[in-house]
């Protein structure tokens, strides 16, 4: 694949003019998308117009079985009046059963009927109330109520399923009135038990027209594409309208919530369904695909059309403005040829405000232009050069310094001036450790013996009134530090305590670990610093800000070195200490486990 595409590159890519290969990338990305996006928008079209519509859909069956619920709701609260009525109970229990009269119990179940049908949003055609322990009553649709003996085998089918004390409700059923004539009723069954031992005491069933459950669910047909069916828990049709091409013969299967295809081809349809958590009963709803896609199919006819005209005016104006851009551009490419053969008196029209002709008149400046700026780089590269043989002849060999300091040293040697001598060696040696040798990081024990030397030369300059010590744990001289990182300390120390203050200096540098970090304590003696000034000196070197002033530059440089290399945590950070001088504290972090020894080195 790969040799085929450089073989068409090379063969009828590489020596095509601009024009051409404008004019065939709009093509082919303008038509390629074009037809492609109308493909997969037809596609994605009908597909999230099927899913649109399924959960539309979806949303209607289960805003249906809510509004079926809270009917079913009203329906089995009614079953609850029992409870809310204590004379009832009392009757149930047959408590006080010797000073009730006939009367009375009739008066007491006749009130009891009526709040049933006064209290409920239900409309009640039937209730009967099958006692265990005392007479039952009945009120049949359209007859008058009465006591009853006989037990209904109708109820004892739903005392199993009653027993929990919740209500049962019962799929669609005849009922037969005392007048003979028949009703079709639904209805919801409850166990009445006792508040205190439980028992069962009564079953109690209402009766309510079928005709408001089938309005109901009618109602969610809608028009007649639609199908729509009720099953009850043992997925016995409740109601049915409409065919349901079900592939595995038994639509009592689905239960709990969810969309799925049945059928195939024309005749696969959309269904979808919801089992009550309240009455067990799943409602299906079902869409032939067909009627779904129908408006898909006309919609998708459209888009491809549009989609086709669309792209004859994109080749068009493709077409158009590749000659537009690609002739400006010819005519600028046949000037810079003569541009680079040394013609630089010519100069382009410039025909437009766009970025071609804003190109075309940068190139007139530039041919402009191009001869003065040719001599002033000639001339920069002149001076550059110069500089950079001054820059060459004013460096200053380090072995020629160390040379002269040591005659100096000689000489000296040779006068008996054993100061002068101390002073030179010590001045080579940190001359060499300060040029370094290319080397960043060196020892603990580099760095002291650097600053050593450099407090030996500071002692010859004050005398008597320079003291230093200097103690480290063994373990941690050999851990690593950056170079220079002490002299600058203990400089700044010297100039607060010698030449800011008076009398005598002394000088204490302590290396220690904790915390998992090496510390490295320079302390003076010296007048020290107000608490603001101590704050804003720590404030400048946190935020890496050069003081005003000669002093200070050090600190910042040296805390800001630690920091970048080390990360935050650590650096300088200065306080006072316990003789009334500064305390500057260098944190550093911990490379290696200190050795065994307990004792502390005294290099000072």
């Amino acid at each position: 694949m790969r040799k085929i595409a450089a073989y068409w590159r090379d063969r009828y890519w590489k020596d095509r003019g601009l024009a051409f290969k404008l004019i065939w990338i709009n093509l082919v990305l303008i038509a390629v998308p074009l037809l492609l996006s109308s493909l997969l928008s037809g596609i994605g079209y009908s597909k999230s117009t099927q899913r649109n519509v399924g959960t539309y859909q979806a949303d209607a069956v289960r805003e249906f079985s809510a509004n079926l619920d809270i009917y079913m709701n009203e329906l089995a609260l009614l079953t609850t009046l029992p409870y809310q009525t204590p004379d009832l109970l009392d009757y149930l229990e047959r408590r006080d059963a010797d000073q009730s009269t006939l009367y009375e119990e009739r008066k007491l179940l006749e009130d009891f009927m009526r709040r049933i049908r006064v209290n409920g949003r239900v409309d009640t055609i039937g209730i009967t109330l099958q006692a265990e322990k005392v007479r039952s009553y009945v009120e049949p649709p359209d007859s008058p109520g009465r006591f009853t003996e006989g037990y209904d085998p109708d109820l004892s089918a739903f005392l199993s399923q009653a027993s929990s004390g919740l209500a049962v409700f019962v799929r669609p059923h005849a009922v037969l009135s005392d007048n003979g004539s028949t009703y079709e009723v639904f209805s919801a069954v409850r166990v009445i038990r006792s508040l205190e031992s439980g028992e069962p005491l009564a079953i109690l069933k209402i009766d309510v027209p079928a005709n408001d459950l089938n309005e109901r669910i009618a109602n969610l047909s809608g028009s007649g594409e639609r199908s729509v069916a009720v099953l009850d828990g043992k997925g016995t049709p409740i109601y049915e309208n409409g065919n349901f091409p079900d592939s595995t013969g038994n639509l009592g299967a689905y239960r709990g919530e969810g969309t799925v295809t049945l059928g195939s081809g024309r005749s696969a349809v959309l269904m979808t369904y919801v089992t009550s958590p309240v009455t067990g009963w799943t409602v299906l709803q079902a869409v032939p695909l067909s009627v779904l896609l129908k408006d898909a199919e006309t919609v998708n006819r459209q888009m491809l059309l549009v989609g086709l005209v669309c792209l004859a005016a994109s080749i068009f104006v493709s077409v158009l403005y590749s000659l537009r851009i690609t002739r400006p551009l010819s005519v600028l490419r046949r000037s810079m040829k003569r541009v680079e053969k040394g013609e630089f008196g010519l100069s382009i029209p410039v025909e437009s405000e766009d970025e071609i002709g804003h190109l075309s008149r940068t190139f007139n400046l530039m041919v402009s232009r191009l001869g003065s700026l040719t001599y002033r780089l000639y001339e920069t590269e002149i001076r550059e050069k110069n500089a950079e043989i001054a820059s060459l002849q004013s460096q200053i060999n380090p072995h020629f310094l160390y040379n002269t300091l040591g005659s100096i040293s000689m000489y000296a040697e040779l006068e008996g001036n054993r100061e002068v001598v101390s002073m030179t060696n010590h001045l080579s040696a940190l001359l060499r450790y300060s040029m370094g040798g290319g080397r960043s990081e060196v020892t603990i024990r580099e760095e002291i013996e650097h600053i050593r030397g450099y407090l030996a030369i500071q002692s010859i300059r004050y005398e008597e009134r320079l003291r230093y010590k200097i103690e480290a744990r063994p373990g941690l001289l050999e851990q690593p530090i950056i170079r220079l990182t002490l002299q600058p300390v203990v400089e700044n120390a010297i100039v607060h305590g010698l030449e800011r203050g008076s009398g005598e200096v002394e000088i204490g540098i302590a290396i220690s670990a904790e915390n998992g970090q090496v510390s490295i304590a320079v302390e003076d003696n010296g007048p020290g610093m107000d608490d603001e000034a101590l704050r804003r000196q720590n404030a400048k070197m946190e935020e890496g800000l050069l003081p005003d002033g000669p002093g200070g530059h050090g600190l910042v440089n040296v805390h800001r070195r630690l920091a970048l290399k080390y990360g935050r945590g650590f650096g300088v950070r200065l306080e006072r200490s316990a003789s009334g001088g500064i305390r500057a504290n260098i944190m550093l972090p911990r490379a290696a486990e200190e050795e065994s020894e307990e004792g502390r080195e005294g290099l000072g």
